[in-house]
C-alpha cells in the first residue's frame, strides 16, 4: 500500500467534514422509514440493525449515503479503493490519523486554510518526493 494513499484518505476525511446533524437528530435518531430510497440501497444491510446504532451513526451513514449517491462512478471507484486501502491500515496508524484530524478539527479557520493549501502543493508533488516525506515524517512522529 502507498503510503500516499493514507494522505488521502485525510484529506477526504478533511474535506466531507461537516457540521454536526441537528439536536432532535442526535436524541432520536431517524427511523429506517423516513430514509431515502436511494440511502436504503445503500444502507440496505444495516436494515435490521437500523434501530439499534445510535443516532449519531445514522446520521452519519445517512450523509455517507446521500455523498455516495452524488459521486460519478469513476468517484466511487475511487472512493472504493480507498477504503479497501483504509481496511489494511495498522490499528495504530489509524489511531494516528484520527488523532490528527481531530487536532485539525480544533485549528482556526486560517490555520486550517494554509494546511489545505500546503496538502494541495504536496499533491502537486511527484509520487516518489510524497513518499519520502511521507516516510520522514512517519518516522519522525511515530513514537
Amino acid at each position: 500500500m502507498k503510503i500516499n494513499t493514507i494522505i488521502l484518505l485525510i484529506a477526504a476525511a478533511i474535506a466531507i467534514s461537516t457540521t454536526p446533524a441537528s439536536g432532535e437528530e442526535l436524541q432520536t435518531g431517524t427511523q429506517w422509514n423516513a430514509l431515502t430510497i436511494e440511502e436504503k440501497a445503500i444502507l440496505t444491510s444495516l436494515k435490521d440493525k437500523w434501530s439499534e446504532l445510535s443516532a449519531e451513526k445514522q446520521s452519519r451513514l445517512q450523509k455517507g449515503a446521500k455523498k455516495w449517491n452524488a459521486m460519478n462512478p469513476e468517484q466511487q471507484k475511487d472512493f472504493k479503493q480507498q477504503f479497501q486501502s483504509w481496511k489494511l491500515i495498522t490499528q495504530d496508524k489509524k489511531l494516528f490519523i484520527r488523532k490528527q484530524f481531530e487536532r485539525f478539527k480544533s485549528l482556526p479557520q486560517a490555520e486550517k486554510q494554509s494546511l489545505r493549501k500546503s496538502y494541495q502543493s504536496f499533491k502537486n508533488l511527484p509520487t516518489e518526493k510524497q513518499e519520502l516525506l511521507l516516510t520522514q515524517y512517519f518516522k519522525k512522529n511515530s513514537d
